[in-house]
């Protein structure tokens, strides 16, 4: 099996996480779509949940609407990207799967990796650990990977 692969520049990666928190304020949960060019592996843009659904993070975890998915197609097709994997938060130092993280996935394609990072992405810095990393496989079912299964391989570059 080919593993999947990520490459982040770490800029891109700092202003992420700059932004997690800040939307976060330390008391709620955040996220962002990472997007790239379609066939590549390099992210070079993120969208956060809340520019794209006002109310995502009103209630302390995410709830993403449609009407944020109709603006996020919108943006891939004008701007010629495509989502490659979607980020969020967590409270605490947990970084597993909520039912709810479970039933709803961002991008519901197999395939897909959503990254969790822990404690509202306070302590992230210039590297992965700690991170939740899943893989979708369609029916609402998940594959957990660690950084050091070789299967999602995740470069800060």
């Amino acid at each position: 099996m080919k593993p999947i692969q990520l490459k982040v520049p770490v800029l891109l990666w700092r202003r992420l996480l700059q932004q997690l928190r800040k939307r976060g304020g330390g008391k709620r949960e955040s996220g962002a779509f990472l997007m790239g060019k379609p066939g590549s592996t390099r992210i070079s843009r993120f969208i956060c949940y809340d520019d794209l659904d006002e109310s995502a993070l009103e209630t302390g975890i995410i709830t993403f609407h449609a009407a944020g998915f109709v603006k996020l197609w919108g943006i891939c097709a004008r701007e010629k990207l495509k989502v490659l994997a979607d980020v969020h938060t967590h409270p605490s130092d947990w970084t597993g799967q909520s039912n709810s993280d479970q039933t709803h996935p961002m991008i519901a394609l197999s395939g897909h990796i959503a990254l969790i990072l822990p404690d509202f992405a306070r302590n992230a810095k210039s590297s992965l650990t700690g991170a939740g990393i899943y893989e979708y496989l369609g029916n609402h079912e998940w594959k957990t990977w660690s950084i050091k299964s070789g299967r999602v391989k995740i470069t800060l570059l």
